[in-house]
């Protein structure tokens, strides 16, 4: 191109910067930053970015975090993208500490706090074993208005049951509850069949979770399945489990079926409410 006398611009020298980082020829991604300093551009957050992303690719942690003190102190703003990058792959590297420090320096100074830079340090704590100090963290994270995502607490839950908090039968209900509500009654069942595998005998509850989010979701075939396998386990339906297969029977047409469950009720000893 400069031989033909066309002069590149910054978008071109970023394509290159980027090629060259993803190649792993970071020296050559500086050759083209210093083209871009000689030609009289300055470098926006994208050329930045990538010359982060590149040597956080490469391994070389430290020197990120070394090019990005030298471009703070001359004066040039990071964004989001830069902090969560550095933060990220800091705590890929193990060096859990240097990110916390990293995040206390930026946080709510030079750029606004987000869930994605405190859920890498908190999953990172977890898999140090220092839970206590990312429940800390986490709360701090919720005192500053940040909502945590599932993530987050997936990392807090995993970790909690690793050093030797042992999940019961209200924690196992409790993830499912908040599956089906979510209407993804698979992965309710499939926490349920864990309960089951970890020794914890599921209760009436458990089966009325499960009955009613596959009711919801119109799956009635695998309701009637899950209250068959309540009579194999000895365990007596309430009035829940009826009133929640009764409904879905009811709303798949199934109305024969559901009057054949009201009369069970009756024979069982259960007797119907209003809601029936």
């Amino acid at each position: 191109m400069e031989f033909l006398g066309i002069k590149p611009d910054l978008v071109n020298c970023n394509i290159l910067t980027n090629c060259f980082c993803q190649l792993g020829l970071i020296p050559f991604s500086f050759s083209v930053l210093a083209k871009i300093l000689k030609m009289g551009y300055e470098p926006d957050t994208i050329t930045l970015n990538t010359l982060i992303k590149g040597l956080c690719l490469k391994g070389d942690i430290h020197q990120a975090l070394h090019f990005h003190d030298k471009l703070v102190a001359i004066g040039f703003m990071l964004d989001q993208f830069s902090y969560g990058t550095l933060i990220n792959d800091l705590c890929k590297a193990g060096e859990t500490k240097a990110a916390l420090e990293l995040l206390r320096r930026v946080d709510g100074k030079l750029v606004q706090p987000d869930v994605v830079k405190y859920i890498a340090i908190i999953d990172s704590m977890c898999k140090d074993k220092h839970v206590n100090h990312a429940f800390d963290l986490y709360s701090k994270m919720v005192s500053k208005r940040i909502s945590p995502d599932i993530l987050t607490y997936n990392a807090l839950i995993s970790d909690f049951c690793i050093v030797g908090f042992k999940p019961n039968f209200v924690t196992y209900n409790s993830l499912m509850d908040g599956y089906c509500l979510l209407k993804e009654v698979n992965k309710a069942k499939s926490i349920f069949n864990t309960m089951a595998q970890e020794g914890v005998n599921p209760a009436i509850q458990s089966y009325n979770i499960l009955i009613n989010g596959f009711c919801k979701i119109k799956k009635v075939d695998e309701a009637i399945n899950l209250f068959e396998e309540m009579h194999c386990r000895k365990l007596i339906p309430d009035v829940v489990t009826y009133n929640s297969l009764i409904d879905g029977l009811c709303k798949s047409g199934k109305i024969s079926y559901a009057l054949k469950l009201v009369d069970e009720m009756h024979d069982r000893g259960q007797p119907p409410d209003i809601i029936t």
